[in-house]
């Protein structure tokens, strides 16, 4: 469910994620003065505004915690994918000085890996949370051939070693991407953050129902909706509103690389 109202638009996801945590928290502290309203003094004030002081640090470390964590998160895709780009130029381009005639077929095969990422991995990661097969084949296909490779000289031994290296590293890489879109944001996690809102607004049942009271508790529900909206956002690296771009892949993707896989129909 919050999956699509991430993906429906990220304005509506935002109203809806804020709209909710203000009913949440008017309807705590509208239940909590009902039940308490005949039965309030001086002691129970003191009381609830020291309570609310503690539960409003810890939710608010909770919710810093898992928001520096999906931050985390997508600089770990893009670091990945950045490397992923340096990778796959540095062996395209020492393929073609080892012999830039005999391993055309093997830089066709990183060319066709790029092009599968690009338009099958990186949407399927989306979609179903899997990495491409074709991408696979491709690497598999590529990785084979290098092994391959009989060296005639210590120059040409030298480019072998460094790109077995780096064709092996790309593997690892595509399984870090894999990894970081199927961990997503616990379900306890969400459970916190509501019973921080509940407690926190609960806790003001002390003080009297006016307009600037109610504003108050709703600009604090907002905000704490809002940053949870980013959170769900952020877990989500590979579909809107906060997609991380192969923006290294696409610059890599030019010239040589492009005419030798070109883009699907």
């Amino acid at each position: 469910m919050i999956e699509v109202v991430l993906r429906a638009s990220t304005g509506l996801g935002a109203l809806a994620f804020v709209m909710g945590t203000i009913v949440i928290a008017l309807a705590s502290y509208g239940l909590t003065r009902a039940i308490f309203s005949r039965r309030r003094d001086k002691g129970e004030t003191d009381l609830a505004n020291s309570i609310v002081v503690r539960i409003s640090a810890l939710h608010a470390l909770i919710l810093a915690l898992v928001f520096a964590q999906e931050i985390v998160n997508i600089r770990d895709i893009s670091t990945a994918a950045s490397r992923e780009a340096v990778l796959v130029g540095d062996t395209f381009y020492d393929l073609r000085r080892y012999d830039d005639e005999g391993t055309r077929d093997i830089r066709t095969h990183m060319a066709e890996y790029v092009r599968a990422i690009l338009y099958d991995e990186w949407p399927r990661l989306g979609r179903e949370k899997v990495l491409s097969e074709e991408a696979w084949a491709s690497w598999e296909a590529a990785y084979s051939a290098i092994l391959s490779l009989a060296p005639g000289d210590e120059r040409q031994q030298v480019l072998k070693d460094l790109m077995v290296a780096q064709i092996r590293e790309l593997s690892g890489l595509r399984r870090q991407r894999e990894n970081a879109e199927v961990a997503g944001v616990h379900t306890l996690f969400l459970l916190a953050a509501v019973a921080g809102i509940v407690l926190t607004s609960a806790a003001f049942f002390t003080q009297p129902p006016n307009p600037q009271n109610i504003f108050l508790i709703a600009s604090f529900s907002a905000y704490t909706g809002l940053v949870i909206f980013f959170i769900f956002a952020f877990a989500d690296p590979y579909n809107p509103p906060a997609p991380v771009e192969p923006i290294g892949l696409e610059r890599i993707y030019a010239g040589e690389i492009r005419a030798l896989a070109p883009p699907p129909d």
